[in-house]
């Protein structure tokens, strides 16, 4: 599997979905979606434009060079989209179109979509439109969730259509938009990885049971909204939105030494109140540690697991999984070992 993030003259890639005899590019435009299938050839003729791709690929793939195979990709991904130009120009300028400037949650999460088909015909690849391409959509919509327990307190889950769309953070699973007036995180989940988000939902309803949003020794977490559904199944949920940067965006080396132990000691105090609390953070790295506008220092994304060269994979989820990331991030924050420790 590869993704990446790209323009053709409007049309947005979104993923890049391989295996050994498919190809499946998604696209963005205009609201709309698009995905390009290349199918592999059983028996292909001399001239097979299809079957050239696939061997491109197969021999970039063997190629000792690691990142000629993304470029191969790349080419093969601009290759499609260009034989699929004009037809996809024709689809959108026919497909219904909406006044309002505002795109609500529900229209990004379940746009129009038509699904191509790249053949060969006399040597030549051509765009040829497919009817059926249920399996495929739903592989790209949010799976829904079953959650075990909801507390009284938490609010009603919030309908999609009521929810703007307002940017796309990552890869369509995490997304900036707006919860009448007011910005929010969404976060859906991953077909497969369900159990991640729904543990993040757990851990942020228990820090919102455990402290109220103004209590001074709040850890510095993200605030919980409540759950989101559509059609009738709850597909994700809302927390508070933090702008900034990660500790790994970030430039330590023009940071000052005053400054990063003023963050070491956020995230330890933030560590420490959670522990203390029975709430394990799980996956810790700089990617999880937001920097905000003020330069303070938040824990983000509580689905658990572990990366390695962070948390061994056997103390995943645990106080001492938590304990040993925290020690590594103060190194890496350039804290010496013994200051770390003390």
């Amino acid at each position: 599997m590869s993704s990446q993030e790209a323009e053709t003259d409007g049309f947005e890639v979104v993923e890049v979905l391989t295996g050994p005899d498919n190809c499946r590019i998604v696209l963005n435009y205009d609201h709309l979606r698009f995905i390009l299938n290349l199918l592999k050839p059983e028996s292909p003729e001399d001239d097979d434009a299809v079957a050239n791709l696939f061997l491109k690929l197969e021999e970039a793939e063997d190629d000792s060079d690691e990142l000629r195979y993304d470029q191969c990709l790349e080419e093969v991904t601009d290759t499609a989209i260009s034989a699929c130009k004009g037809t996809m120009n024709s689809l959108a300028a026919a497909a219904p179109t909406s006044n309002s400037k505002q795109v609500s949650l529900e229209d990004f999460l379940y746009p129009t979509t038509f699904s191509l088909q790249l053949r060969t015909v006399n040597g030549k690849l051509q765009a040829v439109k497919m009817d059926d391409y249920s399996e495929l959509t739903s592989m790209l919509e949010p799976p829904p969730l079953m959650v075990d327990s909801i507390p009284r307190s938490a609010p009603a889950p919030t309908p999609s259509v009521e929810i703007e769309f307002m940017e796309d953070l990552f890869m369509g699973k995490v997304l900036k938009v707006s919860q009448h007036g007011e910005v929010r995180v969404f976060k859906s989940a991953t077909h497969g990885n369900e159990d991640q988000l729904k543990r993040e939902i757990s851990v942020l309803q228990q820090v919102s049971e455990k402290w109220d949003p103004d209590h001074p020794d709040r850890p510095r977490v993200p605030q919980f909204f409540g759950l989101v559904k559509s059609r009738d199944q709850v597909i994700g949920m809302l927390e508070s939105f933090i702008e900034g940067k990660n500790l790994y965006e970030l430039s330590l080396a023009d940071t000052s030494s005053t400054q990063r132990r003023i963050w070491k000691r956020q995230i330890e105090q933030a560590i420490t109140w959670l522990h203390e609390r029975g709430i394990v953070w799980g996956d810790v790295k700089p990617e999880n540690v937001l920097i905000d506008k003020a330069a303070d220092a938040w824990l983000v994304d509580f689905g658990g697991s572990s990366t390695d060269g962070w948390v061994d994979e056997e103390l995943a989820e645990t106080v001492e999984g938590d304990l040993q990331g925290l020690l590594r991030l103060k190194e890496f924050l350039g804290m010496r070992r013994r200051e770390g420790l003390s």
